[in-house]
């Protein structure tokens, strides 16, 4: 079954190309490993809507669990804090997103944080996500920051 019954009909072969690292992404963007029996790290996904709607067609929720993902989550949702499980994070970076990752660290919902921007962040963002990190005591906490750039 899909993510989610939400799929844009507007993406583009480039982006669906450009989500073949998804798997990738999903594993905190470790090179997969080849011939291992060792159960995946458990994990949280959070997307925005328009993350939701490039994964939605791309991986149904059993491909998610054998990737470890056990809850997905959209960003703007009430989510309750999980502080002894990673979240990876799969948004586009506007202010509103930013901001809401901001009270993600300030609120110390999750062990670590792998925060994966679907275009390019500013600087003046990736400041304020610095800043919300330190003043949450939780810079160790923010493992990586990777933008994954779409084409269209």
């Amino acid at each position: 079954s899909p993510v989610s019954p939400c799929v844009s009909q507007s993406s583009s072969s480039g982006i669906r190309e450009s989500t073949t690292h998804s798997p990738r992404m999903l594993n905190f963007n470790a090179p997969p490993l080849k011939n291992t029996a060792a159960e995946p790290v458990w994990k949280v996904l959070i997307f925005d809507r328009f993350g939701q709607d490039i994964i939605s067609p791309l991986l149904s929720v059993k491909e998610l669990r054998d990737m470890g993902i056990t809850l997905h989550l959209l960003l703007h949702s009430d989510r309750d804090p999980i502080p002894d499980v990673p979240a990876v994070y799969f948004v586009m970076p506007t202010e509103m997103n930013i901001d809401r990752i901001c009270q993600d660290l300030r609120n110390q919902l999750y062990e670590s944080y792998y925060l994966n921007f679907i275009s390019a962040i500013s600087r003046s963002k990736l400041e304020d996500i610095a800043s919300a990190a330190l003043a949450a005591n939780a810079v160790a906490q923010v493992t990586k920051v990777t933008t994954v750039t779409m084409t269209a």
